[in-house]
This record gives C-alpha cells, sequence and structure tokens, in this order.
C-alpha cells in the first residue's frame, strides 16, 4: 500500500491536539476496540474509564473498497479508510450536563476534521487543507477525497450513564492502495 494507517491516524491525533481551545484538556490518543454500554456494568472497568475524563479516543475501523474502485488492470485500488472517534465527558449532576459538554467537543471534531487531507509529499487535493503532524512516509501516498462524517449516523449517543456520556461518530477518506 502507498499509505500507512498509523501516520494517518498519528495525523488525526496531532490535528486534535493543535486545538488547544477545544481539545487542551482532553487527553486524545488512540484505542483499540469498541466502546459499549456494556464495558460500562463492570465497576471497576468504569472507573478505569471515567478517569480520563474528558476524551477523544481514536480507533480505526478498517477499509473497503468495491469492484469499481479498481482501475482495467485491477492493481490499483482505492480504499476508504474509516476512523471511529469516541467523545467522552463528565456527567457529574445530570445527564444532559455530560451531554452537552460533549456537544462542544463534538463540533470540534468535525470543525477540526472535515473536508482535511492527510499532509503527503506528493501533489494534494487542491483546495483542501493538511492534517497536522508529519508528513506521511510514502512518496506515493495519494489522497481523492478528504475525510468526511461517514456510517449513516453522523453522531451517535452510545452512552449516558451516571458519571460519563460518550458519543460515537466515523470519519473517512479515500486513498490510493
Amino acid at each position: 500500500m502507498r499509505y500507512k494507517v498509523a501516520e494517518i491516524e498519528d495525523q488525526l491525533i496531532a490535528t486534535l491536539k493543535a486545538d488547544s481551545t477545544n481539545f487542551g484538556g482532553v487527553l486524545v490518543d488512540t484505542h483499540v476496540g469498541q466502546v459499549t454500554p456494556q464495558m460500562f456494568l463492570d465497576p471497576e472497568y468504569m472507573q478505569g474509564f471515567v478517569k480520563l475524563l474528558p476524551f477523544a479516543l481514536i480507533s480505526y475501523m478498517g477499509r473497503g473498497s468495491q469492484r469499481w474502485d479498481r482501475d482495467s488492470s485491477g492493481k490499483t485500488y482505492v480504499h476508504t479508510i474509516t476512523f471511529r472517534f469516541f467523545i467522552g465527558a463528565e456527567n457529574l449532576r445530570a445527564s444532559k450536563e455530560g451531554a452537552r459538554n460533549c456537544y462542544d467537543m463534538l463540533a470540534a471534531l468535525f470543525d477540526d476534521l472535515h473536508a482535511k487531507v492527510p499532509a503527503i509529499t506528493g501533489t494534494p487535493l487542491p483546495g483542501y487543507t493538511d492534517l497536522s503532524g508529519s508528513v506521511l512516509t510514502s512518496s506515493e501516498a495519494t489522497c481523492l477525497q478528504p475525510l468526511y462524517e461517514s456510517g449513516g449516523t453522523d453522531e451517535l449517543l452510545i452512552l449516558n450513564m451516571p458519571g460519563i456520556v460518550v458519543y460515537q461518530c466515523d470519519f473517512s477518506l479515500r486513498m490510493v492502495a
């Protein structure tokens, strides 16, 4: 492949960390796996997760391609790669307090990532802003479409319990494989 997922993920993290106004006091990091309400039924797990608040966790969800995403030789593929973001905030008094704390982070996430492209050494997409962080090491990395919210449900509330509120949203981009 002409791109490395870890390098794109690093640029996503660097972009959010560069937004010190909205993510200055927020843990921005990678997360492997899903975040589900069932996870929080275990009190020990819940205590550990609450210590991370507020957070913006990034999880690589994989890539996909369609048959029409190949050239006539069958050698060049276009991958749609997707990252899931889990946005968590503290919910101390009322369930709507934590949700409202997430609203600002969700809006900032959209503003920071939507229509941005990975920083590459090759020809960038004209008219789009690069993500922050180190340039992708592959000189052949080619982005065909900037980041966009994907998955049908742009922002989904997955947990609203005493102590914690978590939303998820997905962003995808299309890269030449």
